[in-house]
Formats: structure tokens, C-alpha cells, sequence
């Protein structure tokens, strides 16, 4: 395959370049570096990150700031494993849809266990734990979950392709008659969030 880009004038290509070379300038990849915020290792393996004293520091003020405000808009922190047994992913299916991104099972006393993807089932688990009455819902529950999932080698790039990550995760389970107005609320925190930290022009799918 061939790929290409068009340009219609000199003007447009000049302007392309230009941005091109900001973008070199403003890598995340080399600016960790230079800043000493964080590196990756061959020794350690790709796609995973180690957070050097400076970076973590940022990631810890960044993670208190959302921390504080998802517990003023009416989330629960909560915490889950992570790893969990093959039972679990197979009810969630994961095992049968999202397997190929998982990594392999993990064998404890004779049972698969896995390192966990994403952290939804255990959501699930905490709110089923014990019963609610219609009048308990909305419950919201947010968790800083550190997720494992395999992406081949010639797509990790940086921070933003990796094999183990920390997520900014949530669940909110409500009434069917509750969700018009938690979806509002859930979209105007996310761009409260996104605007927050600088995020003006984005795209969302």
C-alpha cells in the first residue's frame, strides 16, 4: 500500500510542515525525557511505564483534582484486584469478545485467573454485594483502576499506547426513568474535566 496527502497550495503544505515540526518539538515521548517525568525500559518490558519522581508528582496532583471532584458530584471511590478468576470475565464476556487484548491466564492453585482489563465486573460485584431499593439509585462509583491489556508491539507509542495503564473509571447505576438526566450530568462533568485540564477543541465518539 501507498499512502499519500494532498495539498491544494503551496501555502497549505508550508503550513502542514510547520505543524508538523511543533508536533516534533511538543512530543510527550521526548519532553518525558528532557523533564525526567517518566521512561520506559526493553528490561521492564514494552508498554510499561515507570513514573519517575517529577512525573508522578503531576500525575498526583492531576488524580486528586478529579478525586475531589467526582466525590463533590456524588461519586463513591471504591478499589478493585487486580486480577480476577476466569469465571468472572467469562459472565462479563470479555473471554469471548475481548480475549485477543487480554493477557494470558495466570494459574493459582489449579484455577485461571487474569490480569484485569478493564474494571466493570467488579463494579458489578460491589454494587450487588448488597441490596438497594429504588430509592437508593443513582449509585456512582469511581475508581483510579489499573488496567492490563496486550497491544501488540508495533503499536505501543509513549503514554498513549501501553500495556498497563490507570484509568479514570466509572459506573453509575440508576433507574431507567433517572437516566436522561444522568447522562446530562455525566457529559457535562466529562467536559468539565476535559476543559479543566486545557482541553478545548476535541472530538468525541
Amino acid at each position: 500500500r501507498i499512502y499519500g496527502t494532498c495539498f491544494y497550495s503551496q501555502e497549505e503544505l508550508k503550513k502542514y510542515l510547520i505543524e508538523l515540526d511543533e508536533a516534533q518539538k511538543r512530543d510527550h515521548r521526548v519532553l518525558g525525557k528532557q523533564l525526567d517525568l517518566f521512561s520506559t525500559n526493553a528490561e521492564l518490558g514494552g508498554g510499561l511505564v515507570l513514573w519517575h519522581p517529577k512525573g508522578a508528582m503531576i500525575r498526583h496532583l492531576a488524580e486528586e483534582f478529579c478525586k475531589n471532584e467526582h466525590i463533590q458530584n456524588g461519586y463513591d471511590l471504591v478499589y478493585s484486584p487486580h486480577i480476577g478468576r476466569a469465571h468472572l470475565w467469562e459472565v462479563s464476556g470479555h473471554l469471548e469478545w475481548y480475549k485477543e487484548n487480554m493477557y494470558s491466564a495466570i494459574d493459582i492453585e489449579g484455577q485461571d485467573y487474569y490480569l484485569k482489563p478493564m474494571n466493570c465486573p467488579f463494579h458489578i460485584m460491589i454494587f450487588k454485594n448488597a441490596l438497594h431499593s429504588y430509592r437508593d439509585l443513582p449509585v456512582r462509583m469511581a475508581e483510579w483502576g489499573t488496567v492490563y491489556r496486550f497491544e501488540r508491539g508495533g503499536v505501543l507509542h509513549g503514554l498513549l499506547r501501553v500495556r498497563g495503564f490507570t484509568q479514570d473509571d466509572a459506573h453509575i447505576f440508576c433507574r431507567p426513568d433517572q437516566m436522561p438526566e444522568e447522562i446530562d450530568r455525566v457529559l457535562n462533568f466529562c467536559l468539565y474535566i476535559l476543559r479543566s485540564f486545557g482541553f478545548q477543541e476535541f472530538k468525541a465518539y
